[in-house]
Parts: C-alpha cells; sequence; structure tokens
C-alpha cells in the first residue's frame, strides 16, 4: 500500500494527528521500498524507529491497533512498565522479540492454511469419508461423500486419528521441551510428556463436527512440517516484524542522575539499557531458533506528562531518530470521533440496541452537548482525551440500555393486539362485504369454526413472533421501539456527573 492509501485507512478509523499517520505510512512504505533495492545495500538501510509523544487519549494506541490489522507481518504491542531489568523478578525485554516471532509462526500458519484451504479441505474429507465407510453406514462411498458435503452426517459419530506426523500426539513438537518464558531465568522447566511418548496414538471417537477442526489441524501439521513454519517465519520476523512499545515514559526518571523515583519499578533505568541492543541490532534467543532484530521495526509511545522525552537515556534518544508529537483533542474533535469514524462510538450502541428491537436516534444538539461536558471534565479534572467520551456515552445510554428489553416486550404485546383485532375483525368484514349477516359467536349455536379457526391460527402466529424476535442467525425481526436522545435527556442524566465533579474540586 502506498502512503496516502495507509493514511486514508486510517482516517477511517482515527480522527486528526495527521503527523503521526505520515510517519507511520512512510514507515510502513519504506519495508516494501527496502526489498527492492540492490541486495549491496540492503542489509545497510536500517528502519527509522519512531517516537510518539501525545496526551492520554489522542489516538497513540489506536493508530498501533489499526497498524497491526493493516500490516500483514509479524506485530506485536506492549507495555514497558511490565518489563524488569535482567536479574530482577519479571519479564526481561527479550521475550519482546519471543513474542514476535510466535505471532510471526501464527501469520505464516494462517497464511498457508488459507493458501491451501481447498487441499486441506479435500484431504480432511477424504478422512471422514473413510471413517464413515468402516462403520457400515448404509449406500456407497459416492451416496455418503454427498451427504458428507450437505451436512447430513454432521452428528455422526467416527473413529479419527489424530497422531501427528511429528510425533506425540495431536499438535506435537517432536519431543520438544518447553523452557517456560523462553529460556528466561524466571521461567519453570515444563516438559510435556505427552509430547515425548511418540509412539502413542491418538485415536478418538467424535462427532463429525468435532473431528472436523482437529483433521484440519493435523492434514495442516502434515502438509506444513514445523520446520518450515518457524523457518518462514524467523525469515518474516526478522524483515517485516513491527513492534509497539506502549507506555515508554512509564520507565524515565525525573532527570538525569535523579533517582527513579516516579516510577514504581527501581529497575526502570535498566530497563531502557536492556531496550539499547534490541533496538539497535542485535540476535535474540528463543527456542525457534536466532532472531536479529537489525531490521525490525520500534514505535514507541508515551504521554510524557511528568517527564520529557530528552529524560531518556541519550543512547535510547538516539535509537528512536522520527519523533512526531500528537495534538490534544479539541470539542470538535470529540464531535468528529462520535460520528466519522467507519465504526464510531454512536454507531456502535446503535448496532448493539438495534440486536433487542431498539431503533436509537441522537439528535445534533445532544451530540454537540455530550462533547462540550466531555470537554469540561477533562479541563476540570484529569485529561483523558477521547477515553472521556466512554464514559459519557454510556452514562446518556443507560437508562435505555437498562429498560430496552421492557420497551420491546411492551411494543410486542401492543402489535400481538392490534393483529388479534385484525384477525377478529376480518370474518365480519368479509361477511358486511357480501350483504351478509355477521358469523355468531363462537359461544353461541351455530358458530362458524373456519373464522374461529383462522382467529386461532393468526393469533398463534403472532404469539410465535412476538415470543422469539429474531430472524435468521438471531437477526432480530420484531417490532422496533424508536428512541430518541435529544439535548435535554444529555443534560438530565449528565447533570448529576457534573455536580460531583463541581463538588470534587473543593474535596483536599
Amino acid at each position: 500500500m502506498t502512503p496516502k492509501a495507509v493514511v486514508e485507512l486510517l482516517d477511517k478509523y482515527i480522527i486528526g494527528q495527521d503527523d503521526a499517520k505520515r510517519a507511520v505510512a512512510v514507515a510502513y512504505r519504506n519495508r516494501w521500498r527496502r526489498k527492492r533495492v540492490p541486495a549491496t545495500i540492503r542489509d545497510d538501510i536500517v528502519p527509522k524507529n519512531i517516537l510518539l509523544i501525545g496526551p492520554t487519549g489522542c489516538g497513540k494506541t489506536e493508530i498501533a491497533r489499526r497498524l497491526a490489522k493493516l500490516a500483514n507481518s509479524p506485530f506485536v504491542k506492549v507495555e514497558a512498565t511490565k518489563f524488569t531489568e535482567v536479574g530482577y523478578h519479571g519479564r526481561d525485554v527479550d521475550t519482546i522479540i519471543r513474542d514476535l516471532l510466535e505471532a510471526g509462526i501464527s501469520l505464516v500458519r494462517s497464511r498457508l492454511r488459507k493458501e491451501h484451504e481447498a487441499a486441506l479441505k479435500m484431504a480432511v474429507e477424504e478422512r471422514l469419508l473413510a471413517a464413515l465407510l468402516r462403520q457400515d453406514h448404509l449406500g456407497g462411498a459416492d451416496a455418503l461423500r454427498q451427504r458428507l458435503r450437505n451436512g447430513e452426517l454432521e452428528d455422526a459419530f467416527v473413529e479419527v486419528d489424530l497422531t501427528s506426523s511429528n510425533g506425540g500426539g495431536r499438535g506435537g513438537g517432536g519431543g520438544i521441551i518447553d523452557l517456560g518464558g523462553g529460556g528466561g531465568p524466571q521461567g519453570p522447566v515444563v516438559i510435556n510428556l505427552e509430547r515425548l511418548m511418540s509412539g502413542k496414538r491418538d485415536v478418538r471417537t467424535l462427532r463429525v463436527r468435532e473431528a472436523r477442526p482437529l483433521l484440519e489441524d493435523c492434514e495442516a501439521e502434515r502438509m506444513f512440517p514445523p520446520e518450515q513454519l518457524v523457518k518462514e517465519a524467523i525469515t518474516a520476523t526478522e524483515q517485516d516484524g513491527i513492534v509497539f512499545i506502549d507506555e515508554i515514559d512509564k520507565i524515565v526518571s525525573g532527570g538525569r542522575g535523579e533517582r527513579s523515583w516516579r516510577s514504581g519499578d527501581p529497575s526502570s533505568e535498566g530497563v531502557q539499557r536492556d531496550l539499547l541492543p534490541i533496538i539497535e541490532g542485535s540476535v535474540v534467543s528463543t527456542k525457534h531458533g536466532n532472531v536479529n532484530t537489525d531490521h525490525i521495526l520500534f514505535i514507541c509511545a508515551g504521554a510524557f506528562h511528568s517527564v520529557k522525552p530528552s529524560d531518556l537515556m541519550a543512547e535510547l534518544q538516539g535509537r528512536l531518530p522520527i519523533r512526531v508529537e500528537l495534538k490534544p483533542l479539541t470539542r470538535h474533535d470529540f464531535l468528529r470521533i462520535l460520528t466519522e469514524p467507519e465504526y464510531n462510538l454512536i454507531k456502535q450502541q446503535q448496532v448493539l440496541l438495534a440486536a433487542e428491537g431498539i431503533d436509537l436516534e441522537f439528535t445534533a444538539d445532544a451530540l454537540s452537548e455530550m462533547t462540550r461536558v466531555a470537554e469540561e471534565v477533562n479541563r476540570t479534572l484529569d485529561n483523558i482525551g477521547a477515553r472521556r467520551l466512554h464514559a459519557v456515552l454510556e452514562r446518556v445510554v443507560e437508562e435505555v440500555s437498562f429498560s430496552a428489553p421492557e420497551l420491546v416486550a411492551a411494543a410486542r404485546a401492543k402489535q400481538q393486539q392490534e393483529e388479534q383485532q385484525q384477525a377478529a375483525a376480518q370474518p365480519a368484514a368479509a361477511a358486511a362485504a357480501a350483504g351478509q349477516q355477521p358469523a355468531p359467536s363462537p359461544a353461541g349455536p351455530g358458530a362458524t369454526q373456519p373464522a374461529a379457526g383462522a382467529a386461532a391460527a393468526a393469533t398463534a402466529a403472532v404469539a410465535a413472533k412476538g415470543t422469539t424476535g429474531k430472524g435468521k442467525r438471531g437477526v432480530y425481526t420484531g417490532p422496533k421501539v424508536k428512541y430518541v436522545i435529544d439535548k435535554a435527556h444529555v443534560d438530565r442524566t449528565l447533570s448529576s456527573l457534573l455536580q460531583k465533579q463541581d463538588l470534587s474540586r473543593y474535596i483536599l
């Protein structure tokens, strides 16, 4: 994808922050460019790592989350506060690369399975068909195959062999001993005895629907040996891997030479030192093999409220050459966040309540008032950016979310009553149109059974429809209840919130 296309895609989900989007898009495109330069210079071209600086709730983490979905590359997002210096109890920074490699293995496995999806399905079908034929099912192979494809045998029991081609049962690793935590000093040694028992067969009796995904895993292992997966994953990790390190400002002391009193972890400065070789380029040992980090792209982010980027170790600053400052969000940005992204907060609430039969609408002045309140609360209390909109919106829709089942039930009962009245009035209307006397009451003499039967059938149909209110695949098909949220509703639901925050100014 071109940088412009990447920015346009990010614009669907993230409001503003054009500088950060452009920096990420250029870094993403440079990965593609590097692969097309002469091999003699390719190894000397290293990625330009990025440092995102901005207040909380301005979109730093969202950019990483959307980039992870956009990039068909190994990607991992970590928080700097989760790691400790080597020698302290906790996770060391080498686990970042180990996690990245695991993500690469999953990515390569998914890609290979997608590319060979037809062959996998055919192999699984042949194994299921052979298992069904062994159990003397009626019909020949062709008839069974057709019934299997039509889904008629999903509940039939079959005996399947799930023994891995590599030994040790389904998903076996050929007797690999796993050192917990990737071989770190703090990880306990875990030996999977089942994997070591490579001679034991794994034969189970399962329903066809239960056996199918397990057989797909077995066939995938046969088609893509672990050695092939790991080799491709290591290459993808080294050449295309992306690491996003969030909250990096939380491992920074108040100033050079000062004690790291703002951080709860005394080894925070040590974490910075441990990050240096990984970001600069080194070889990290994993249980799958060595991973070179020379060409892995690192994107670091932090709010830097209490510290400055210059408080980072000088060596670490040099390894993050591209710095992008994200701007605080304004009231106008809040309004765009509520309405413009593809799956914005308003649409999410509307879809959630539509599943129960509520047609939720927001007026323009209601949205404007919600953004005003969010901006005011951020200004008077802690500024948490766009995350404040979640709290405001939940308070506004709390009433309808709580009473939605009762509102829909009342509408359903009203609809049933109206349809029953219409069904009962149909025989009388038909008789009047024909110039005849209306049919007597079912309780009286000479009651017409067909009319009574038709009314009863209509009543049963309405009751059945109103009881479930669901169509195919759980889609709601019953009566809809329109619920409009206007400015008065917002003022009423948020007034208590504003009063509490006014009082909080005077609490010492």
